[in-house]
């Protein structure tokens, strides 16, 4: 019997200005302090350790943001377009790079399809390719849909074959989100702690979680980068 070659992929999660900067418009208190450690473990990690790198990008637009569910808890953020929604880490040189549009906390969402005019032909494209994985979010040559993409890069379209290691912001609403997704599709996934900050919760704690209890440690767990390194 042949073993299945997992398929590893490195998971970057809303490393944006919007919540990393002080003067972020959802500014997650202490995110600066992982962007030095994450840039740091970006550059010293192989590039033979991943297949793929995921970048998640937190995308919202003025012309729909108040119809929003986000729009009950927090002010607009990471508006596309704006410095607000750039990316605080450099990740230029990492392996099979893919980015992943999302206007809602979690990844595995789909775009409501309402009618909104844009004046501004990039953001119609944009708007139109949230929850597609795409090679450029400026100016996207190929726009795969979410599923579709996922199934193709795995050994014989499952998705159990998958291991995502991932960091990013916030642990407890766009990570934890992305790590449900993840879990009920079948992939492991292991979060790296040091490089993960909450708005009310960090890692440990959501991971201590009762729900999350059933997956750990053979499909859920959390690591440090230094252990990864």
């Amino acid at each position: 019997m042949s073993i299945k070659k997992p398929v590893r992929i490195l998971q970057i999660g809303d490393m944006q200005k919007g919540f990393t900067i002080k003067n972020g418009n959802l500014y997650v208190s202490g995110a600066e302090d992982i962007l030095g450690p994450a840039q740091e473990f970006l550059e010293k990690i192989p590039k033979s350790a991943f297949d793929y790198t995921f970048v998640i990008l937190d995308t919202h637009f003025s012309e729909e943001y108040e119809e929003s569910e986000e729009a009950k808890e927090f002010p607009i953020h990471c508006e596309y377009q704006t410095d607000d929604w750039e990316l605080s880490l450099d990740v230029s040189g990492l392996p099979d790079t893919w980015y992943l549009m999302k206007n809602q906390f979690t990844m595995w969402g789909e775009r409501k399809g309402q009618a909104i005019s844009f004046t501004n032909p990039d953001r119609k494209i944009a708007y139109e390719s949230l929850f597609h994985f795409v090679d450029d979010p400026r100016h996207p040559g190929q726009v795969i849909p979410r599923d579709s993409f996922l199934h193709s890069i795995a050994p014989e379209h499952d998705l159990a074959n998958i291991e995502v290691t991932l960091f990013g912001v916030a642990s407890d609403f766009c990570n934890r989100f992305a790590m449900e997704g993840w879990l009920a599709r079948g992939a492991k996934v292991t979060i790296i702690k040091d490089l993960t900050k909450g708005i009310h919760k960090e890692t440990a704690s959501v991971l201590g979680e009762c729900s999350y209890q059933r997956y750990m440690p053979d499909r859920l767990s959390a690591i440090s980068s230094q252990e990864l390194l």
